[in-house]
């Protein structure tokens, strides 16, 4: 199973106790810990070792930036220090940051900051017992004036931090489930808008059809009410593929290389046929179980056989809408195919 990474950002010698206990508490946390000086990082033969750090970064999903009183080694060919560029490789790429700064550094930065506004001239001349290079000042700035993600607390020792993150983590968690419902709620919302579109094209040419065959056999009334039935039911199969796979669009350019859907026999062989599906089977404890993956990597089981859930609700219904997409004329099943291509 997966589990999230998380790089931990600050310099070595002066925080050793600090990154060790960050350590052992994100193995705690069933997550994995990346680490400079543990031999986390790959080091390439054909990089610097600082620019490994940076490749390293790319492959985690949190960052954790401690800030304290030592400045720390500078990148090699680039401007700040090693800690500086890992944080700011993070940012490039979107990772969540939990950035925490001692307590007396942070005090003394807004006696900087207070000294930078009232003595422009020689605040850098100012010697601040808590640091060993005024550049800190310089990178908390940074990372306080980023225009996301810019939250910065401070420590006095490792119990803090730890408080500190699993109150984050907390929300962060919150956060995802709370996105996932909101989704969830959209798709309903979506799925019935689209259903009182295809209610209302209905309706509309039911009534264009009665008008025309008012003085017509009730039988062949009947028969073109059927056939509108059809279409309606045809006109829903890409909005049921969108609400199993958040999108009802392939990365065909041309209707031309899509399959022909007269051909399979099940929804699902279709999707398949597009090349932008696959189907997955997973064994454990001599169990099979069959899944079916869109491009996204978002997935869906399909059971222990292919065919297993074909008697659900959601399956049935999304098989009786492609049956009716064989069944409609060849210029309807097309102008519905037209839908599921993206137009760029």
């Amino acid at each position: 199973m997966a589990i999230p990474r998380v790089f931990i950002s600050s310099t070595c010698y002066d925080l050793k106790h600090i990154r060790e206990n960050l350590k052992y508490f994100v193995k705690t946390i069933g997550y994995e810990p990346v680490l400079s000086d543990d031999g986390d990082v790959y080091y390439s033969v054909d990089k610097n070792t600082h620019d490994a750090c940076l490749t390293e970064v790319s492959t985690c999903q949190l960052f954790i930036l401690i800030i304290g009183g030592r400045y720390g080694g500078e990148h090699q060919n680039k401007e700040g220090s090693i800690t500086n560029n890992e944080y700011r490789e993070a940012v490039k790429n979107k990772t969540p940051i939990f950035a925490l700064v001692e307590s007396a550094v942070y005090s003394d930065h807004h006696t900087y900051l207070s000294n930078k506004k009232t003595n422009p001239t020689f605040y850098e001349k100012i010697t601040y017992s808590s640091i060993d290079n005024i550049k800190i000042f310089g990178f908390i700035d940074e990372v306080r004036k980023n225009s996301l993600n810019n939250a910065i607390v401070s420590f006095n020792d490792f119990s803090d931090i730890e408080s500190y993150l699993k109150k984050q983590w907390a929300g962060m968690m919150y956060d995802l489930l709370a996105e996932r419902t909101r989704n969830g709620n959209a798709k309903i919302t979506n799925r019935l808008i689209d259903d009182l579109t295809i209610a209302a094209k209905k309706s509309e040419e039911l009534i264009k059809v009665l008008l025309r065959t008012t003085n017509t056999e009730q039988i062949e009334v009947e028969d073109k009410i059927s056939k509108i039935e059809l279409i309606a039911k045809a006109r829903s199969f890409p909005n049921l593929v969108e609400t199993l796979f958040n999108s009802r669009y392939f990365s065909m350019l041309d209707l031309e290389e899509f399959p022909d859907p007269t051909e399979h026999n099940y929804w699902y062989d279709f999707l398949i046929a597009t090349n932008d599906f696959v189907i997955t089977k997973d064994v454990e404890d001599g169990i099979k179980t069959y899944y079916l993956h869109d491009n996204s990597k978002t997935h869906i089981e399909l059971g222990p056989e292919l065919d297993s859930k074909k008697d659900d609700p959601w399956f049935r219904e999304i098989q009786s809408a492609f049956e009716a997409l064989k069944q409609v004329d060849l210029d309807i099943r097309i102008s519905i195919l037209e839908e599921m291509i993206i137009l760029f």
